[in-house]
């Protein structure tokens, strides 16, 4: 839900308004058990006292909040120590805070900042509950915090790129060009694994998933709804268990003939890749397997992965430049930033045998 006022939190925590302001302020005249469970309820709940805007204003350190909701996979935490690198050369310290999809509203990071005296804030991922669809809503309550605030690694989910920046790997490109790649190869029944929901057509999935039906019907295919493989873990999309459990899901419904699967991630073509296995077909004999991320895991799995390897170095610079313009220049224009990846070709493509 998003942040609540004063009064509804001093209702659901049972006590007075006084009280809790009295436990936000750390007066002594408050039970130190009932501070703990307003200020627990807080945090949950996204309450921020109205004195913190004014605060922000007056206050903050050569220090960056870096925001990582829900899953964390091994690419974010990459990601994270070249930000800690890079910032760490201008002088800024980095403090990482990992929070629940459901404390994953606008309160929530008010609150961490005022906490903290953040002078940016990077969030790393996707930010925002997806089952709730209100993105837009979020994305302007956001842009109500004062300090800069910029997307790593994923656009601003919103559909609003006036407002906030980002520097992310450009996913559509990367997905158009392995599926061209396997088109040239001579496959024409490609499927794609690891997609989401309507909601999260802004993510990463869902522009690699673009990338993909536009090459298709760029060489005059059109998408088989029976090749789309339906995640079975809507929660852990980037997921190498999503990968394998969907996939076994798919396969055990009899799927119209295939030649190849592009996993909407390494970790996602892993999975499939071990599903694949267990129902007796090979990669690449009999079927072609593409990921997209570059992660180590796919140089040195069996098969070696065909892959997009994200450009991360490039990805962390290019979002410690952004954020520190904004910082030092309040007012400076968002940047939207799409950084080409590399297609890395490697033992899981073939041509087709039939």
């Amino acid at each position: 839900m998003a942040g609540i006022t004063i009064k509804e939190l001093a209702e659901r925590c049972g006590v007075a308004v006084s009280t809790v302001s009295r436990a936000m302020n750390d007066r002594s005249d408050v039970n130190p058990a009932t501070r703990a469970r307003i200020l627990a309820a807080a945090r949950e709940y996204g309450y921020v006292p109205n004195t913190s805007a004014r605060s922000l204003k007056i206050s903050s350190t050569r220090a960056i909040a870096v925001i990582i909701q829900g899953e964390t996979s091994p690419l974010l935490v990459q990601v994270l120590g070249l930000l800690e690198t890079t910032l760490g050369e201008q002088g800024y310290d980095v403090m990482l805070s990992h929070i629940s999809d459901r404390s994953a509203h606008a309160g929530t990071v008010e609150r961490i900042v005022y906490e903290r005296k953040f002078g940016g804030v990077i969030f790393l991922g996707r930010y925002g509950d997806r089952a709730r669809g209100n993105a837009p809503e979020l994305s302007r309550s956001l842009a109500r915090i004062e300090v800069p605030l910029v997307f790593c690694t994923t656009a601003d989910f919103s559909g609003s790129p006036s407002l906030h920046s980002s520097v992310s790997v450009d996913d559509y490109s990367g997905s158009y060009e392995l599926t061209r790649r396997l088109l040239d190869l001579g496959h024409r029944r490609i499927a794609f694994g690891g997609g989401g929901g309507e909601y999260d057509r802004q993510h990463a999935w869902a522009l690699r998933f673009s990338g993909y039906r536009s090459a298709l019907e760029d060489a005059g295919l059109e998408v088989d709804p029976s090749l789309v493989i339906p995640s079975v873990s809507p929660d852990q999309l980037y997921t190498m268990a999503n990968g394998h459990e969907s996939t076994r899901a798919w396969l055990a419904a009899g799927p119209p003939d295939f030649t190849a699967i592009m996993g909407m991630c390494d970790a996602v073509a892993i999975g499939i890749g071990r599903a694949l296995h267990e129902a007796g077909l090979g990669v690449p004999a009999d079927c072609s397997l593409t990921g997209f991320d570059g992660l180590d895991i796919a140089r040195y799995c069996i098969p070696s992965l065909t892959t997009v390897r994200q450009p991360l170095e490039d990805i962390a610079r290019a979002t410690a430049r952004v954020l520190l313009s904004a910082v030092s220049q309040p007012g400076h224009a968002t940047e939207q930033l799409w950084i080409r990846g590399e297609l890395v070709e490697a033992e899981s493509t073939a041509p087709p045998r039939h």
